[in-house]
Order: structure tokens, then C-alpha cells, then sequence
């Protein structure tokens, strides 16, 4: 059975689309943020139709298993509810899918609403049913308004007032959040096309339930669009489980051109470009590896960045949409790697997160307790006990090179920690090759390494 985490949200109302007069509002209900219930944005959308369509998709995502392990459909997770961030410039909506081998993020910008931004902050959004049914109705030509937070509603037991809902939070979402950082700064544009010729390939496609688990499939550019191969040819995009682009059929009507992001690893991305936002859809290698179980953020939250720069970097923090190094460094008067490792690691703890689009982080916070991110990964923890036990002896401390012997449950392994490449011998890191994060050993020759650093 997956791990979960008990979390109580506390909703002051219900999400819904409020019919007043010859308009309608959607009010969306939120839990935490910078004050208790605060509003982040009042108004309007100016394309109701589209942005209805689009957080329709987003909520879907939220609710789908790409991938069951064997004939086991376990069930779905309660806490389907969206991340929000409000910047004072745009709205992020974020979610994974079920199974965490799907992200999700539409991003709203100010010129796909009217109104008022009042606070900056990141909360919960409740999707509920009922929301959900009457934003599928919401026509163009309707006024809609939008409504984040209440601050008006006093917090009443037994009255109505309050809707409590226990909420098993599975520990693979909350990792998930933190890992599809790392991949997404790993990710390189590849190409871009006209939305329609994605649909048709889209199109092709069997429904995304039907999925053969470590398929590998090619989108390879032909002329102004794409064809689907299953080998490798020159400018090929490789996806895994390809079928979950079924997903996007919905909403690539409204995208102009979609932006494909890729790296070698088979982890893909697509950005489709709105008039008045974007919305990301970042696939994991498999449908059977969903990012929480990856591990690209443990070789981040093991080395580190100086405790000062760290608190320096994290306290420059003011929910920007684009965060630059190169400034931060400047007005902060440090190194500007300095400052990069600082945002990576920040990332890895769920600080901040990527944006494909402008290709740098941009501030949010989960609504969630990240002091225990770290204690999540079962790697992390087995090489702090190996460090704490005195399994490590290291041979090597420089910057360009750290080298170390780690005891093992049965033998001791050889680690080697370049600044852009790591190896150890053990069983699990020449199974996976460095794919799936730094095995254990590695992570505790890091550890040493920095506790040497610091004496």
C-alpha cells in the first residue's frame, strides 16, 4: 500500500460558478496561502469558453491513471485538488495525474483577465463536481467571473459555514512536485509545430488506457508537421507511452503552435501557446515511472549551497515569474553559479518551480510542510545512516573530483563524483545507469564530502 500523509483542508465554501443577474462568477474555494482564506485575485476571464476548456483538461489530468500495475486499479487519490500560484501577473494552475508520470500546468497570464490582484501567494483549489459540471457549460459570450479566496466567511463548526475533508495525501505527489523540477530544467527545446498537426497525430492514437508499458515511440518532423516512428531518426522527439498525448486532444483547438521539449532520457514536454497563456503537458519516460520515484532532485538536496547563500538567495524570494541569476547575483553581490545551485536546490525543496517557457524558475511555495521532503526519499535516508554509521572513507575531496569507498550491506563499492557525471559500482546504479538519480552510495559520499567542506 502507498505511503500517504493525513492532511485536514479546511474549505470556507464550495467552489462554484455563481449565476448573477445575466453573468457568471467562478468562485474558487482555497486552503492556506499567505494569510488564512486571503484573496489572491478578483475579476473576470476575457475568453470564458477557452479558460473553462482549459481548467476542464487540467482537472481531468488530475484524475486519471495512465498507468495500473498489473490488473491492480488502486484508487484514485482524494487530493486531486490543483496547486494555485498567484504572482500578480498570472495565475499557475498545476497537477499531476494519478499515477505521477503526468504534469499538468496551465498559466493564465493578465491579459486573459480583468480585475483586481490584491495578494500574491500559493494555495489548494477545490475541484469539486458540481464546479466542474457547470464550467463544461460556460459559453464565450457569457460574462465569468473569477474569484480566488473569500475573506469574508467566518470559520463556524456545525453551521455550514466550513466544509472539512480528510485528505490522504499520497507521499508520491508531494515527490512528484519536487522531481518534475529537475527534469524540466534538464529538458531542451526540440521543435515547434503548428497545433493542428499535432491533433492529427493525436488522432491516430488509441485512448490512453491502453497503454504497453516501456514503449518508446518517435514524433520525427516531416515538412510543416510530424509522423509517428517507432525508430530513432534525425531530430526524432522519443516519448514514452505516447498515447497520453490523448489528453491534450481537447484544448490543441485553441493552442497556435506547440513547443516540444525533450532530452535523452525519453522525458518529453509540450507547450502549447495560447493568446493569453500557455499550457504545459510533461510526460515521464514510461507510464510505468512516475516522477516521484525517480530521484533527480536527491543529488541537489545532497550537496547543498552554503547555508548564507541559501538563506540569502531564498529570502530574495518575492513570487517572481521569472527568476534571474545573473540579477539575483547582482543585487544579492554573490556568485552567479552560487546563485544557480542555490535555485536548484531551492527547487528540489519545492521553493520554487521551472517554466519551459521562459527557461528559469519562478517563485512558488507547495501549501505543504517541505521540512519533510527530504526525509520522503528512501535513498536520502539510507545514506545518511550510512554516513552516520561510518560506512564512508573518502579518498578524494576536490572540486572537480570526489572519490570514495561506502560499505554495503555485503560488499564496498567504489563511488566517483564528477561536476557533471557520477559512478558507483553497486548492483543498483549499473541497473539503472544514473537514469533514475544517484544511488545511496553516492549520496553519502556527497554528504561526506560537504561535512569535510565544512570543518
Amino acid at each position: 500500500m502507498a505511503a500517504t500523509l493525513n492532511l485536514s483542508y479546511q474549505y470556507q465554501f464550495e467552489s462554484a460558478v455563481i449565476r448573477e443577474a445575466d453573468s457568471r462568477k467562478l468562485r474558487l474555494a482555497t486552503f492556506g496561502g499567505v494569510e488564512r482564506n486571503p484573496y489572491f485575485f478578483t475579476g473576470r476571464f476575457c475568453s470564458p469558453k477557452k479558460t473553462a476548456d482549459l481548467l476542464l483538461t487540467l482537472s481531468e489530468i488530475s484524475r486519471t491513471r495512465f498507468y495500473s500495475p498489473g490488473l491492480l486499479r488502486e484508487r484514485m487519490i482524494a487530493a486531486a485538488d490543483p496547486v494555485v500560484t498567484c504572482d500578480g501577473q498570472r495565475l499557475r494552475f498545476e497537477v499531476f495525474s494519478v499515477c505521477c508520470g503526468a504534469y499538468g500546468r496551465f498559466d493564465l497570464q493578465e491579459s486573459g483577465l480583468a480585475g483586481d490582484w490584491i495578494s500574491s501567494g500559493t494555495t489548494n483549489v477545490d475541484f469539486n463536481p458540481p464546479m466542474r459540471a457547470a464550467l463544461s457549460c460556460v459559453l464565450d459570450s457569457e460574462n465569468v467571473g473569477l474569484r480566488i479566496g473569500e475573506d469574508s466567511v467566518e470559520l463556524e463548526r456545525g453551521a455550514g459555514a466550513v466544509i472539512e475533508r480528510k485528505v490522504k495525501l499520497p507521499v508520491r505527489w508531494l515527490k512528484g512536485f519536487v522531481e518534475v523540477q529537475a527534469y524540466q530544467a534538464s529538458l531542451k527545446p526540440a521543435m515547434e509545430v503548428p497545433a493542428l498537426e499535432l491533433l492529427k497525430v493525436i488522432r491516430t492514437l488509441s485512448q490512453p488506457n491502453i497503454l504497453q508499458a516501456g514503449v518508446v515511440s518517435y514524433l520525427v518532423p516531416q515538412g510543416r508537421g510530424l509522423r509517428i516512428s517507432q525508430r530513432q531518426a534525425p531530430g526524432a522527439v522519443p516519448v514514452g507511452a505516447i498515447n497520453r498525448l490523448k489528453a491534450l486532444e481537447p484544448i490543441l483547438r485553441h493552442a497556435q503552435t506547440v513547443r516540444i521539449y525533450s532530452c535523452s532520457e525519453a522525458t518529453s514536454a509540450f507547450e502549447l501557446c495560447l493568446p493569453n497563456g500557455s499550457f504545459h503537458f510533461v510526460l515521464s519516460p514510461e507510464a510505468s515511472r512516475g516522477f516521484s520515484g525517480e530521484g533527480q532532485a536527491l543529488a541537489d538536496l545532497a550537496k547543498g549551497s552554503g547555508a548564507e547563500i541559501l538563506s540569502k538567495v531564498k529570502g530574495a524570494l518575492k513570487w517572481q515569474d521569472k527568476l534571474n541569476p545573473e540579477e539575483l547575483a547582482h543585487n544579492l553581490a554573490l556568485d552567479k553559479e552560487a546563485v544557480k545551485n542555490a535555485l536548484v536546490l531551492l527547487g528540489s525543496r519545492g521553493l520554487v518551480g521551472f517554466d519551459l517557457s521562459e527557461g528559469a524558475f519562478f517563485h512558488r511555495q507547495l501549501p505543504f510542510d517541505l521540512a519533510i521532503v527530504e526525509e520522503l526519499h528512501p535513498r536520502m535516508h539510507k545514506a545518511r545512516q550510512l554516513l552516520e554509521d561510518g560506512c564512508v572513507r573518502l579518498r578524494s575531496n576536490r572540486t572537480d573530483l570526489i572519490e570514495a569507498s561506502v560499505r554495503g550491506s555485503k560488499s564496498e563499492h567504489l563511488v566517483q563524483i564528477t561536476s557533471d557525471d557520477f559512478r558507483c559500482t553497486c548492483d543498483w546504479h549499473n541497473k539503472h545507469a544514473g537514469e533514475r538519480g544517484p544511488c545511496s552510495h553516492v549520496l553519502a559520499a556527497e554528504l561526506a564530502a560537504q561535512a569535510g567542506d565544512e570543518k
